[in-house]
């Protein structure tokens, strides 16, 4: 597989997923209905080739692939989160232009 073949939006999901282990609490997180983010998962799965997430008792729990991507996927929405949510305030008196 090609990165320009990945579906980069799959990873926000994926990290909510990871971290709350539950498909409706995911669901609420990402403003989505629980059987868009079901349906997410399902796509999740194909890509990684890996079920991410399976039910124990009445729960879900993650793969030890999925435990495998946590840090990793921390990390890279971490980086995002710099590139598009962090911005430097703007301070006039830190200016060092001539106009």
């Amino acid at each position: 597989m090609q990165l320009s073949q990945i579906d980069a939006s799959l990873l926000i999901p994926l990290h909510v997923l990871i971290q709350e282990q539950s498909v409706s609490r995911a669901a609420k997180r990402l403003g989505l209905s629980p059987s868009a983010t079901s349906h997410t998962l399902s796509r999740l799965r194909e890509a990684l080739g890996d079920p991410l997430l399976v039910r124990s008792g009445r729960k879900l729990v993650l793969t030890p692939r999925a435990e495998e991507l946590r840090a990793v996927v921390q990390r890279t929405v971490e980086g995002l989160e710099q590139v598009f949510l962090a911005r430097q305030e703007f301070t006039p008196e830190t200016l060092r232009r001539t106009f």
